[in-house]
């Protein structure tokens, strides 16, 4: 192979590594969309109870609706939020041996 060929070759190689990292990004991204707090717990996977204590600890990302100091607040979570914070407490909680 000369010169320009191997040149050739290295350029290809760069523009698919580069459109392949494009293709991956775009795969990956979800959409962010409000959930309600049943959805959140579907999308959690846990129970009201425990998503509601979460919530009063403020340990979990949410937003709420409704009056200040309201006794029942209606919560609402974003989904890219909630995953973020999944991958965040699997790392918190993961100890390599």
């Amino acid at each position: 192979m000369n010169t320009v060929e191997q040149a050739i070759t290295e350029i290809v190689l760069t523009q698919v590594a580069a459109a392949e990292k494009r293709i991956m990004e775009r795969l990956s991204l979800k959409k962010d969309r409000s959930l309600t707090f049943s959805e959140a717990c579907d999308h959690l996977n846990m129970s009201e109870y425990t998503l509601r204590n979460l919530c009063k600890t403020k340990r979990i990302p949410f937003r709420t609706i409704g009056a200040e100091g309201s006794k029942s607040p209606r919560y609402i979570f974003r989904s890219n939020s909630l995953d973020q914070w999944i991958r965040e407490e699997e790392e918190r909680n993961y100890q390599p041996s």
